[in-house]
């Protein structure tokens, strides 16, 4: 499973920086298949069904390329703040 989603997610980066809108049904449908599939321990399955879930907001960047993936960014900004 973490091989599955690591690829899935460098793809979703070589496709923010290429964007092209002819791999993004593709791109949910593999998403679909990655977080609905039951593997047998329970805790995992409960998390692949949160994040399969939030789909939409977490494939917003086949729509947006412009936003980030993640908000390493904005937690490193506040880091030294709250420090």
């Amino acid at each position: 499973m973490r091989t599955l989603i690591w690829r899935f997610y460098r793809d979703l980066k070589a496709y923010k920086l290429s964007p092209d809108p002819k791999p993004t049904r593709m791109m949910r449908a593999r998403f679909d298949r990655i977080f609905t599939r039951k593997t047998g321990y329970i805790l995992l399955d409960q998390q692949l069904r949160r994040l399969h879930r939030r789909k939409a907001h977490l494939l917003r960047v086949l729509d947006r390329p412009d936003i980030p993936l993640h908000t390493n960014g904005s937690e490193n900004d506040i880091r030294s703040v709250v420090t």
